[in-house]
């Protein structure tokens, strides 16, 4: 296990993060990353991941999200066909502009690309 740094944060330059080798940086210093990055989800890991999908993320869930059984619960108990909440989900969607600590990226592409 690895711990998650909670001070001393700093944006890094283009150039700085063009002298970075990423795929061989220290997961054990005391010198971590976040990255921004796009995450697909590939439909090969997705049985393996079920129970619980990788990098949940707080949506923004809309009326037009939900099921057939949702609105129509939405409307005959609460009498409105408008629904807008945030909540925290894990799917397999593919998510944009994600901020994911460098470590836990690594963990999953050095599982997955071992099977």
């Amino acid at each position: 296990m690895f711990k998650i740094s909670q001070e001393g944060f700093k944006f890094l330059t283009e150039g700085e993060k063009q002298n970075i080798n990423w795929k061989e940086v220290d997961l054990t210093s005391d010198v971590g990353y976040f990255v921004e990055c796009d995450l697909n989800y590939p439909e090969q890991i997705w049985e393996c991941t079920q129970d619980f999908p990788l990098c949940p993320e707080n949506v923004e869930i809309t009326y037009d999200m939900l099921s057939p059984l949702q609105k129509t619960s939405l409307e005959h108990i609460y009498g409105r066909t408008s629904y807008k909440q945030k909540k925290l989900t894990a799917t397999f969607l593919p998510k944009k502009g994600m901020y994911v600590n460098l470590r836990h990226i690594r963990i999953y592409f050095t599982k997955f690309n071992k099977d």
